[in-house]
This record gives C-alpha cells, structure tokens and sequence, in this order.
C-alpha cells in the first residue's frame, strides 16, 4: 500500500474531524480512502464548466421557444 502525505489548513482539518465523527469512520486515512474512491466513481457524472455552461443555455433556449408560443419577441426575429 502506498502512502500520500499532504497539508490542510486547519479550518478543513477541523472540519475533516468534525466529519470523520459524524459518519463513523475509524480514521482519517479510511476516510480520505472513501473519498478517494466515490470520486473516481462518479468522475464520469461530474461536468466541466463549458458542459454546464451548454446545459444551460439549452434551458433558456427551450423556455424562449416555449415563450414565443405565447408572446411574440419582435427582437428573437
């Protein structure tokens, strides 16, 4: 097994603890591996920001051709 060293400021170390309590875990290095391995489970479902920029813009595209239905925007012709 390999070992990963790095430094949080304390404000996250407290909240790490904080954490760690709430859910149970037995130790830090049980919870950074839990961490470790949804985020690797659920990289494939998280977007980068010109994905969600795209969704969005289909989302206010599909509501303004839903509006056009009712009100006509002399400004969309």
């Amino acid at each position: 097994m390999k070992r990963i060293h790095f430094r949080i400021y304390d404000e996250l170390f407290e909240q790490i603890n904080k954490s760690i309590n709430r859910w149970g875990f037995n130790s830090q290095a049980e919870f950074f591996r839990y961490l470790a391995m949804e985020f690797i489970r659920n990289e494939k479902k998280l977007l980068t920001s010109d994905d969600v920029l795209k969704d969005h813009t289909k989302a206010i595209n599909s509501i303004k051709k839903s509006q056009r239905k009712t009100f006509l925007d002399p400004t969309d012709q």
